[in-house]
């Protein structure tokens, strides 16, 4: 009955093109393998490949999230589905911005802050979708342990270099 109050097709829509967008940061900046060597972790990290993926299917899972969201109909959630998705967008830029600062220019503190702001964006944004849409919040929850594995990642990062 959830899936009747919103737009399949803006939920497909979102998911391909933050799914495109992932893609264009990484064929852009290109691979992390440079960055990786320079500053040693390569035990703490999975292969690039499996990266890559992991990221891809959040990605892709988290835009379509956030295209139900957008595309709900049932009144007396607007104020909730604007403010999620204002939050969502936030939190895809800083997802967006991550990779590159990371493993492209190894600003590992910078990184570190971003990634405890996509944690904080990613927690307002599971709790404003869940609000709004009980399939979009649980998608979210998902994508929020994936954001705090990228934080934990980069925690460790930090802490080694």
């Amino acid at each position: 009955a959830e899936m009747e109050q919103t737009s399949l097709a803006l939920a497909i829509f979102c998911g391909i093109l933050l799914g495109v967008a992932c893609v264009v940061v990484r064929v852009v900046c290109g691979g992390p393998h440079r960055m990786i060597l320079e500053l040693g972790i390569s035990k703490l990290v999975p292969p690039a490949w499996l990266m890559f993926l992991a990221r891809l299917v959040a990605f892709l899972a988290a835009g379509c999230a956030a295209g139900v969201v957008l595309g709900y109909r049932e009144r007396g959630r607007v104020g909730e589905k604007y403010k999620g998705c204002m939050f969502f967008v936030l939190l895809a830029a800083l997802e967006l911005c991550w990779y590159p600062t990371l493993f492209i220019k190894g600003l590992v503190l910078l990184a570190t802050v971003e990634a405890m702001a996509m944690v904080f964006l990613a927690v307002l944004t599971t709790v404003s979708f869940l609000r709004v849409s009980r399939f979009s919040g649980i998608i979210l929850i998902f994508h929020t342990i994936w954001v705090i594995y990228l934080m934990l990642l980069t925690c460790a990062v930090m802490f080694t270099v």
